[in-house]
């Protein structure tokens, strides 16, 4: 992840001009919008190595309380790019993507039912494809299950995140779909990371035109954002 030591960085109320008057789209600006406003970049360390990482929190508009017309906006952009894959399903892992997904699958050709892979084995289900994925949220390896007969063979389908980062958990829940004899043919995102996740689905089988995303983040430090497309630093409001 590259520093830009070079760019300017502007006030937050210089930002919020500066994304209003941009090219980018309605979604675009109303996501990199709350970004400024609402985001925050929170140290995480890792118990066992400390290796220090840097986490965007994104719970007041997105994957805790979430902006109902942010979503919606969201969803509707994202399934413009990716309908021309016209998948049978919406894959997800709980929470960040679910309501994602159905915001998304809501604009998609045929509008397709939405998956999530719940953490575990919930009792209602009798046999399942399962996969293990490290939480973040909770520090821990768990294994995500998907019902047998929710996912069929054959079926195409598109994987969706809140983020791309490494691309860990797209890969993980393209296991499953393996599994079950299915296909994935597209995966999409509201934020993309500068941590290569493009690159490692593109290694896996996802070229980069079945790659979707909202908003790039070029760097990111404590209190500031770059955003692709703009050549400086964003304040954020909550530092």
């Amino acid at each position: 992840m590259e520093d830009y030591p070079n760019l300017p960085l502007v006030t937050p109320s210089e930002s919020l001009q500066l994304i209003s008057s941009s090219p980018l789209s309605r979604a675009q600006k109303l996501l990199a919008a709350s970004l400024i406003t609402q985001s925050r970049i929170i140290p995480f360390k890792y118990p066992k190595s400390h290796k220090e990482i840097l986490n965007i929190d994104v719970s007041h508009f997105l994957n805790h309380r979430i902006n109902t017309k942010l979503i919606g906006a969201i969803g509707e952009e994202l399934a413009a790019q990716i309908s021309l894959f016209t998948p049978d399903l919406v894959l997800t892992a709980p929470s960040s993507g679910n309501f994602l997904a159905l915001a998304a699958a809501t604009f998609l050709p045929g509008i397709p039912d939405v998956i999530y892979a719940p953490k575990g084995m919930p009792l209602s289900q009798n046999t399942a494809y399962q996969t293990k994925s490290h939480s973040f949220t909770h520090g821990r390896q768990v294994k995500l299950s998907i019902a047998t007969d929710c996912l069929p063979a054959g079926s195409k389908v598109a994987v969706c995140d809140d983020f791309l980062d490494t691309g860990r958990t797209v890969m993980e829940l393209m296991d499953v779909i393996s599994q079950a004899g299915a296909q994935t043919v597209t995966a999409f995102f509201v934020i993309e990371k500068p941590f290569n996740g493009r690159a490692n689905l593109a290694s896996v089988g996802i070229p980069n035109e079945a790659i979707a995303s909202l908003i790039r983040i070029d760097s990111l430090r404590p209190g500031k954002i770059k955003l692709a497309g703009f050549d400086l630093w964003f304040s954020l409001v909550r530092q």
